[in-house]
């Protein structure tokens, strides 16, 4: 059974007394999420070297091949250290 518009406005109890829908509920809470989620940091380093490694990790980054960082190390290594 489909609710008419005027049933779909009517708020609950809860509802009136908080003065918010369950969707701008949970607008609100996704909204909240997403800032949370959000980075707060901008830098990328495109060489291992400008990363401010210790030397002896560099040799061995080196040493196993790599020449230059991938693009989730470029954005990530610097902000976990």
């Amino acid at each position: 059974m489909e609710k008419t518009d005027k049933e779909e406005t009517q708020k609950t109890p809860a509802e009136e007394e908080t003065g918010a829908t369950e969707e701008e509920k949970k607008a609100k809470e996704e909204e909240e999420e997403n800032e949370y989620l959000k980075p707060n940091w901008d830098e990328s380093v495109h060489r291992f070297d400008d990363m401010g490694l210790k030397e002896e990790v560099l040799r061995g980054i080196y040493g196993y091949g790599f020449s230059k960082p991938s693009p989730i190390q470029q954005k990530g290594i610097l902000p976990v250290i």
